[in-house]
């Protein structure tokens, strides 16, 4: 029955006034004498069904209420200002006749753009995606329960989920949304007896697994009696027995070892699996010493019946080549983890009933009960019991809707929550049920999951939102809340200020993370797995250090206000020990990363030799000069190349090591046709060839075939999955003339365009904070950006604080 009123609560919601969204007639074609230049230059070629890069010209119609029209019209007049099209076999228009062309289109497009802005507001009506409906539904009511996941992906427009152009409605959604909202509320009302509490230390050397393995005749576990040295990552061995995980919630995790057999330290693993999902996860990674042990603590969320183990990583055969297995632990002379204790405690409450009840009842009276209630299959022992439930309902269900809206309620304007809550109580339920029922309902409301912005310059409130949600993923805080009631945010200062307050805040993380995910590509690091004999020495530490490496990076960039021209290349990087040995850079201690001065004449520095990106530009098997080359222009310089034509194939990969990628691509170039992208794509690409699927520096590529033996060594032992294949060619040259012989030649010449990667990410900001791309009535907004932050040398913390009081920002 709920369900069913919710959702024609939020259906009838969802409607707007045909005002807000209603779309005036297209506006007339451009004027006489640009059709007399696009019919002159451009018709033979792109026009009808056959249109060159199915661009039809001829049929193209100006339409000021439809973005992607106009951005169609801005990637012409784009080409033709840059001397692009005509092409250069083609007949070319005067000097004059381009000009007057280009500005004449210029100004009618900029009209329509304007136009629409005026109507309708820059940004559409957009809906909170998943992750920040999870995050703030958790803040509103206190809870820690995973909600993203029982809601549909967003999908991403423009490279980010918070485009208001993607982030639309459909019943899938609507179901959704009201299972997500009934997790959230069970979760915050709770009424049972508090969670038995865990406070155990489990002694490595007495559990289960443990012994059981010691008494094997070829043991792969030592037990010293205070603690057991583990010398494999066998699971089974070292899960934790006795352990039993009843009840959800935040658990603090705290264990104790050191290397054994070791002169330098060895990585404990900490890792949850879910017996029902057959999943595993790692919570965390440490160093321990060699000389003296450690004790690692942390704080993370547990499941009903998830179970625990710590596993070595970094473990190095004996100086006989021989592993563990082949010897058994007695005679195994090389590293292992020596584990004494591990400690779990939790559920972590302050209180209980637990303060997510306070979220939603205030002060409400809560009782225990004589008699305990068995209801939806929990033992219930606590009731709240308010004086007056009619009246509690009238005051609570306004409190929660005014901080769930972000904003005052108008006369009214929690009615219909209440009456919901108010019919199910006439229908039998109790106070604490029918408070759920309004809650629900309010959480599924279209106030409560799309931002409140009208056309114009924003309110406080308003404004409050969209500085939140940009930069902590979730609603304001009190402060912001208080500084929108008084108008005070409205002022730049007072604006600035609290741009540095949240920038400093912990919760900026989920902005890194976020920002950083989408715009590089860094989501996508586990779309690809690499090939486990190529690249053997990969694994989920280094997968996790290589993300951590980007995130922090561009941290220390908005931390310290240092020029995004850094992104090109820098004396420095963000490395953890893991990632230093893989990128061969001696003298770095610990896991967790820190600001390293790169070694002379490194090819580090900038974020296109960061693993990260170097991984999710490659396929898992061979690297492809093409996506690579593709990522530097779309990332970096924000000019994307055209998609393929769909007769176009693909490149095969070769692991046999028997061709190299460039003698592929060079067959490919041969058709005119692509080799017109593939001049701007490719060197880049080619440039990037020094470094492997996962990062690694390379002279050589590697193969499962064809090549020479492998002389180093991987973790002291020998290495047989592969073989050493051609040489690497990183040498290029770009559209331009300029040659290169490697990526640090590559790099200097970029830099010399380094204001273009300014404006890549002042434009990427923009889209992420406002929901909305950038357009042609935009770019005057960031010329002005990137003009105002030149004597910063574009600061990244500078140029977001100039987004963030730009008129783009503060407008709809």
């Amino acid at each position: 029955m709920v369900k069913i009123v919710c959702s024609v609560i939020l259906l009838s919601l969802c409607w707007f006034p045909p005002s807000a969204c209603a779309s005036p007639a297209a506006l007339a074609a451009q004027s006489g004498s640009s059709q007399l230049f696009l019919k002159g230059l451009c018709f033979d070629c792109h026009s009808g069904d056959e249109a060159e890069a199915g661009f039809d010209i001829a049929g193209l119609k100006l339409d000021g209420n439809d973005p992607a029209n106009l951005d169609r019209w801005v990637k012409l007049l784009d080409r033709v200002e840059h001397g692009d099209m005509p092409p250069p076999e083609a007949h070319q228009p005067s000097a004059n006749e381009r000009k007057h062309f280009v500005t004449s289109l210029k100004r009618e497009l900029l009209t329509v753009n304007r136009q629409r802005y005026a109507a309708m507001g820059r940004t559409t009506i957009r809906r909170l995606n998943r992750y920040e409906y999870e995050r703030t539904v958790q803040e509103l009511l206190g809870i820690t329960v995973p909600l993203a996941h029982l809601l549909p992906e967003d999908t991403p427009l423009h490279g980010f989920d918070t485009v208001s152009d993607a982030l639309r409605f459909s019943s899938l959604h609507i179901d959704k949304y009201l299972d997500a909202a009934d997790a959230a509320v069970h979760a915050a009302l709770r009424f049972t007896e508090e969670p038995k509490r865990i406070d155990q230390r489990f002694n490595f050397s007495e559990q289960e697994g443990i012994r059981r393995n010691v008494n094997q005749a070829n043991s792969v576990v030592r037990n010293m009696g205070y603690g057991a040295v583990l010398f494999s990552d066998s699971s089974y061995i070292s899960k934790i027995h006795g352990l039993t995980i009843e009840h959800g919630g935040m658990y603090r995790i705290r264990a104790r070892g050191q290397a054994f057999q070791s002169v330098k330290p060895v990585v404990m693993r900490l890792h949850a699996g879910d017996y029902k999902s057959g999943t595993v996860r790692m919570l965390g990674f440490f160093d321990m010493p060699h000389d003296k042990p450690r004790e690692v603590e942390l704080l993370t969320r547990l499941e009903y019946n998830n179970y625990l183990y710590p596993t070595p990583d970094d473990l190095v055969a004996d100086k006989s080549n021989q592993g563990v297995w082949n010897v058994g632990a007695l005679n195994f002379r090389g590293s292992g983890l020596l584990v004494e204790w591990v400690e779990i405690e939790g559920p972590i409450h302050w209180q209980w009933p637990p303060a997510s009840v306070s979220k939603l009842l205030a002060d409400t009276p809560i009782d225990r009960l004589e008699h305990q209630q068995w209801v939806n299959e929990e033992t219930v022992v606590f009731e709240p019991r308010p004086l007056d439930p009619e009246a509690s309902i009238r005051k609570l269900l306004p409190d929660f809707a005014q901080r769930a809206f972000r904003r005052p309620l108008e006369p009214g304007g929690a009615d219909r929550y209440i009456k919901l809550a108010l019919t199910a109580m006439e229908n039998g339920q109790s106070f604490k049920d029918a408070m759920r029922v309004g809650a629900k309902a309010i959480l599924t409301s279209p106030r409560f999951l799309i931002l409140d912005e009208s056309p114009g310059k924003l309110d406080g409130y308003a404004l409050a939102a969209r500085l939140s949600y940009s930069f902590w993923g979730t609603m304001p805080d009190a402060e912001l809340r208080e500084l929108a009631a008084t108008g005070e945010l409205t002022r730049s200062d007072v604006l600035r200020e609290q741009t540095e307050r949240l920038l400093n805040d912990d919760r900026a993380k989920a902005f890194v993370q976020s920002f950083v995910g989408q715009w590089l590509d860094l989501r996508s690091i586990d779309n690809t797995s690499p090939d486990k004999r190529l690249y053997p020495e990969f694994d989920e530490i280094l997968k996790v250090s290589m993300v951590n490496e980007t995130e922090s990076f561009f941290a220390e960039l908005l931390n310290n206000d240092l020029p995004v021209r850094n992104l090109i290349d820098s004396d420095f990087s963000m490395l953890n020990r893991r990632l230093a040995e893989h990128y061969d850079i001696a003298g770095v201690e610990g896991q967790t990363p820190k600001r390293v001065k790169l070694p002379a004449h490194s090819q580090r520095g900038g974020v296109m030799t960061q693993a990260s990106v170097l991984k999710v530009t490659a396929n898992g098997t061979v690297t492809s000069p093409v996506s690579r080359g593709s990522w530097v222009m779309a990332r970096l310089l924000n000019q994307p190349p055209s998609p393929p034509p769909p007769t176009v194939g693909s490149i095969e990969p070769d692991t046999r090591g028997a061709t190299t990628v460039r003698e592929q691509l060079a067959k490919h170039r041969s058709d005119p046709s692509c080799n017109t992208c593939h001049a701007t794509i490719d060197p880049p690409g080619f440039a990037l060839e020094s470094f492997d699927v996962i990062g690694g520096a390379r002279s050589r590529y590697r193969s499962k075939e064809e090549g020479q033996r492998v002389r180093h060594k991987l973790r002291g032992r020998e290495i047989w999955e592969y073989k050493i294949g051609p040489i690497v060619d990183s040498a290029g040259q770009l559209e331009s003339g300029e040659r290169f012989t490697d990526i640090r030649e590559f790099k200097r010449l970029l830099m010399l365009q380094h204001e273009d990667v300014a404006r890549s990410v002042v434009s990427n900001l923009m889209v992420y904070a406002t929901g909305h791309q950038i357009e042609i009535a935009d770019r005057e907004t960031i010329d002005r950006i990137l003009a105002n932050t030149r004597n910063t040398e574009h600061g990244l913390r500078s140029l977001v604080h100039a987004v963030v009081q730009s008129n783009l920002f503060r407008n709809k």
